[in-house]
């Protein structure tokens, strides 16, 4: 039995050779890994943040009240606490002395500009890899459901 008397307990000592790095290609062959290409989307920082200010003021319209964006539709989509408290930082942070947007007014700018992104993203992809890959995810949620 070991009886410590200090409240900090002595470093581990390792006795014993240093094992060589194993590279990441070993590891992927013997788990029968496959490349799959993909990117990341880029950190965003202060330059996608004024890049979204300059597209809500092109595109919020005053029309006497509340400036908006001239669409008759209005779509309730759910968000959580974290997402929302998010939205209200930025409208804080985007908001000067010619706007004011509203946490609603941003969440439509970003939700624009994504769909944007995908769709030029599905225009550019492969239509029949494309297909194959949303009928497997459409099998498997009907296995699912």
């Amino acid at each position: 039995m070991i009886k410590v008397k200090s409240k900090t307990l002595p470093k581990v000592k390792v006795h014993g050779p240093t094992l060589d790095r194993v590279d990441c290609s070993v590891v992927a062959d013997a788990l029968g890994a496959e490349r799959i290409e993909g990117s990341v989307a880029p950190k965003q920082g202060p330059i996608a943040l004024f890049g979204l200010r300059q597209a809500l003021a092109e595109r919020l319209k005053s029309s006497g009240g509340r400036p908006g964006f001239g669409i008759s539709r209005r779509q309730k989509i759910p968000l959580d606490e974290a997402d929302w408290e998010l939205l209200c930082k930025l409208s804080e942070m985007l908001a000067d002395d010619d706007a004011h947007p509203s946490p609603g007014q941003i969440a439509g700018e970003l939700l624009h500009q994504r769909l944007r992104q995908v769709r030029d993203e599905v225009q550019h992809a492969n239509s029949d890899r494309l297909r194959e890959e949303l009928g497997k995810v459409g099998v498997k949620r009907r296995a699912a459901g």
